[in-house]
């Protein structure tokens, strides 16, 4: 069977032709319009790369184009879709109205997140009628989190009548990765304690023991946890009360500052983009080199008390973009880690690419940085909703 999994966000998408027997690529397309114009990379069957820049920007175009050049349009099974707030699914669903209408009324708790899913649902839905659509949800990995991991401190009534809980975020790229570890390891992943830190746009880090979820820092939206690209992460609730108290800021320019002009953009005054970040603070700017101090500081933090909550670690995930090429955040993260027993190899670590263990010969838990596949999760995922096979490689 062939599926195609689309992977939306909030200024580009991801797309891969995938023949389920053995989790081989056909195609795959990378729209990104975060510029002035839409850059699109696409290979094909035949393994020739091209790349083009369109004039156009939007999930939906992205899908029609993506599709139009894909082999075999007539043999495709099902349709996968990151879909990143699943609020209280707890597993991959075959998507009806009644599911789009769930999935729609989540669109407030992850605003950058959502909305592009939705779009590149119903452009999937008219280029492909017929065809079976499968929502996978990023929450739902995280559907494994113990009732103390879960639940807030705040009124009773809030939990019960308004859904207020701890739901995690990034759930596919961390179960990639702790399939992915137990792999490199050599180890069955119900042996294993790991911290998984994906470093990308967003931020999140995990603790899996055993394979399943048991804590992690994003909560109830994407906005909690690290410091991330333009996302602020953890801050003081009482500053939201302030600023709009005492300096008239409304709900709405709250969230717009939190989740768009905060972060590393908003420390540094330079970018979003952590090359960016990097290359000013090695000239020496000092807003750049503080935002970096802070990112870093935050990832540690996180990694000791995911640590302390498993009560020990085997071994420390890299992932994602930054993650997986930043080889000088990787090290500003693991200075003091010595007393978890993570020692990273400097030399190691300045020229790994993924995946690879760049922990020293004498640290007692390893450290690996491992490239990413959602997609390979969502393909698992997507079959098990439409009967097909169930265990497929991590790699």
């Amino acid at each position: 069977m062939k599926i195609l999994l689309l992977n939306a966000g909030s200024s580009s998408l991801k797309a891969t032709l995938t023949e389920s027997a053995d989790s081989t690529e056909i195609a795959r397309g990378s729209f990104d319009w975060a510029g002035p114009v839409t850059r699109y990379e696409y290979a094909g069957p035949d393994g020739k790369e091209r790349i083009e820049e369109l004039p156009w920007k939007g999930h939906a175009q992205a899908v029609k184009r993506f599709i139009a050049d894909l082999p075999e349009r007539s043999a495709l099974a099902a349709v996968g879709h990151r879909v990143v707030h699943g609020g209280q699914f707890t597993s991959s669903v075959r998507i009806t109205p009644e599911i789009r209408s769930r999935i729609t009324a989540l669109v407030d708790l992850a605003p950058l997140h959502n909305p592009p899913s939705l779009e590149t649902l119903a452009a999937a839905e008219a280029q492909l009628p017929g065809i079976p659509q499968v929502a996978v949800f990023d929450t739902s990995f995280h559907a494994t989190l113990p009732p103390e991991a879960y639940t807030y401190p705040v009124p009773e009534s809030w939990r019960r009548d308004w859904g207020i809980r701890r739901f995690g975020f990034h759930g596919l790229s961390h179960a990639y990765c702790a399939r992915r570890a137990a792999e490199m390891l050599r180890c069955p992943a119900q042996e294993l304690r790991l911290v998984i830190c994906h470093l990308g746009h967003g931020c999140s880090a995990a603790a899996v023991r055993g394979g399943r979820s048991v804590d992690t820092t994003m909560g109830f939206t994407p906005l909690e946890g690290l410091m991330m690209a333009t996302r602020s992460g953890s801050i003081d609730p009482g500053i939201v009360l302030h600023v709009q108290q005492h300096h008239g800021l409304t709900a709405e320019q709250v969230e717009a500052a939190l989740n768009h002009e905060s972060g590393l953009l908003g420390v540094s005054g330079i970018s979003a983009d952590m090359r960016e970040v990097l290359a000013a603070a090695r000239e020496g700017q000092g807003r750049a080199q503080l935002a970096l101090a802070v990112y870093a500081r935050r990832i540690r933090q996180a990694i000791g008390a995911l640590v302390v909550t498993m009560g020990g670690i085997d071994a420390l995930v890299f992932t994602a973009g930054v993650g997986e090429h930043a080889g000088e955040v990787r090290e500003a993260a693991c200075v003091g880690l010595e007393c978890l027993g993570l020692e990273l190899h400097a030399e190691a670590n300045s020229v790994c690419r993924p995946d690879a263990d760049v922990a020293a010969s004498s640290s007692r838990a390893r450290i690996l940085v491992i490239a990413t596949r959602e997609d390979l999760t969502m393909l698992h995922e997507v079959l098990q909703v439409i009967g097909g096979e169930r265990d497929l490689p991590a790699h």
